[in-house]
């Protein structure tokens, strides 16, 4: 992927400095976050019902070690992203398209799987779904296990 006409990966890194959601040993965890290589997805927080520690619409940034959240918005990063090979999946998440491992297109919706990185996943919209068809696999309702 390239960027006017720089390989993605040849431009100079984008840090966001956040704060982890699960602490360590008691201690809260901050750090710069390389936008480019460890961000798998970036969403808002949801809305919960009862106790939170932690309000809806902040955004979160999901690596393979734990998920960061940051004081700003979605809409705040989508400019610098979108260049950098991240897509708008659903109005809640800006993912990285470098790691979509595959889209599963299912009865009940569609998620976008990341490689290696198990059953971590985030929906994608429809359009976004077409958009990315050499990435869609059917699943079929007999795959799906049922509701409890």
């Amino acid at each position: 992927m390239t960027h006017q006409g720089c390989p993605i990966e040849s431009r100079p890194p984008i840090y966001v400095y956040c704060v982890k959601t699960e602490p360590q040993n008691d201690r809260v965890i901050c750090r710069s976050l390389n936008l480019t290589t460890e961000v798998l997805y970036m969403g808002v927080t949801p809305r919960l019902n009862g106790k939170s520690s932690y309000k809806a619409g902040i955004p979160m940034f999901v690596t393979q070690d734990g998920t960061y959240l940051q004081l700003d918005n979605v809409s705040a990063y989508k400019d610098v992203l979108s260049p950098l090979g991240f897509d708008r999946f659903h109005p809640s998440y800006l993912v990285n398209v470098r790691l979509i491992d595959r889209i599963e297109a299912g009865p009940y919706g569609n998620d976008a799987y990341f490689k290696g990185e198990g059953n971590i996943s985030v929906p994608i919209s429809k359009a976004r779904t077409a958009k990315y068809k050499q990435l869609v696999v059917k699943v079929g309702a007999d795959q799906i296990p049922p509701l409890r």
